[in-house]
């Protein structure tokens, strides 16, 4: 499954030249299994996409998903 990580996650990783991953996960992860094992502790605050629909951290991934990580913006 490839992984689109946006800008202020890239730097959070430290991997800001890196715009997407490809990960393998077992059958029957979740979206929160693979936020897991990205480090991701704290979704709050992060649209979560899979296959350009929203999603919620429960739903299974399935093989060839593409996981959109996309962090809220705040402005005034």
């Amino acid at each position: 499954m490839t992984v689109h990580l946006h800008l202020s996650l890239r730097r959070r990783a430290g991997k800001a030249a890196v715009r997407q991953v490809e990960l393998d996960m077992p059958a029957g992860s979740t979206l929160a299994d693979l936020l897991g094992r990205m480090e991701v502790a704290d979704h709050e605050g992060i649209l979560l996409v899979i296959n350009g629909r929203t999603a919620e951290p429960g739903q299974v991934l399935a093989e060839g998903d593409e996981v959109h990580l996309i962090p809220a913006v705040s402005g005034g």
